[in-house]
This record gives C-alpha cells, structure tokens and sequence, in this order.
C-alpha cells in the first residue's frame, strides 16, 4: 500500500514539473517586423536587423517546479517562390510610382493601397497607365498579404495582415507624400 501511495505521489509530482500550456497566437509583433523590412525593400530603404526578445527573468526554483508556458512563435516563412516575385514585381514597379507619389497625385489609403488623388496635369495616356499601374500594385499588394498568410498557416488572418501592412506602409512615407485618413481627407506628411 505504501508503495501505491509513494508511486501516485512520485506520479503527481511529474505531471506537476512537467505541465506545458501552449499559446497559439496570431504573430502581429512578427508580421511587423517583416511588413517594415518588406516596405524598406520596396522603397528601396536599406532593411534594420529583427530585434531581438530579451531573456525572460525568473528564479531557478520557479523556473524548475512551475508548469511551463510555451509562445508557438514562429519563424515567418515570407521566401516562398510566390512572395519573392510580388516583391521583385513592387521592387520594380516602384520606380514608376515614384513619380506621382512625389507629385501628390497618388497617395497612399487609410488601408495601405494606393489611390489617384488627382489627376490634374496628367493627359488620357498618362492617366491610363497611372490607373493600370495602380491596379496591379494594389493587386499584388493584396496577393502578398494572402500568400504570406497561407505561407503561415493563418490563411483566415490576411486582413490582419494587411492592417499591420497599412501602418507601414503609411509610416515609412516620405515626407511630401499623401496619406488619407480614416474620414477619406488626405493630409501631407
């Protein structure tokens, strides 16, 4: 009987040292981080190195006999064949939209797309591709956000995505360019 008792105790101990609780959530802090490098790269801004987390405090005794709470962080895959394209494809086309994003005559949405402004001092020709050219950014722009979702096993969170994609996008403007606020007004940064 006794050793019943100690065999259950010893049991019970075990499974106390060894509780494991694990947290799956959705890795906005790591979505940002890779949106800022992905905006650096596309407007041609030299990308700053991930940050990283610091070492969590504890005692030994607390860290030896408390049930473990495990983050499944995860290592962002944004280097599938299908998100290194889009990239190249907005690396490229940038060029051209830098033009008008100077001018003002595009600006950048309260959702992170673009958008004409205005279209004063351009002609029909001119027009027409500034429209063409915005479709397609703006449709890569969303298919980014889709892959990298699906890339991550949240393929459900590709608006969340884009969300935290708009904030960057918005923040790392340059000076001059268009930003419209959540009423639809635009204002210059």
């Amino acid at each position: 009987m006794k050793r019943l008792i100690r065999g259950f105790g010893l049991l019970a101990i075990g499974t106390v040292i060894s509780c494991v609780t694990i947290n799956i959530y959705f890795p906005a802090e790591e979505i940002r981080g890779v949106a800022d490098r992905i905006v650096d790269e596309v407007y041609g801004e030299k990308a700053k190195p991930a940050d990283t987390p610091p070492a969590q405090p504890g005692s030994s005794f607390y860290r030896i006999f408390a049930p473990t709470i495990a983050h499944a962080a995860q290592d962002l895959n944004v280097s599938t064949p299908e998100i290194r394209a889009i990239k190249a494809d907005m690396t490229a086309r940038f060029a051209q939209l830098t033009p008008f994003l100077d001018s003002g005559q595009v600006g950048i949405t309260s959702n992170g797309l673009l958008e004409i402004r205005t279209a004063e001092g351009l002609g029909m020709k001119e027009k027409a591709e500034l429209s063409r050219l915005i479709k397609v950014e703006n449709q890569d722009r969303l298919r980014l956000y889709k892959e990298i979702a699906t890339a991550n096993e949240f393929p459900d969170k590709a608006d969340e995505v884009q969300a935290i994609f708009a904030e960057s996008w918005r923040e790392k403007a340059r000076p001059g360019w268009y930003l419209q606020g959540d009423g639809g007004s635009w204002q210059q940064k």
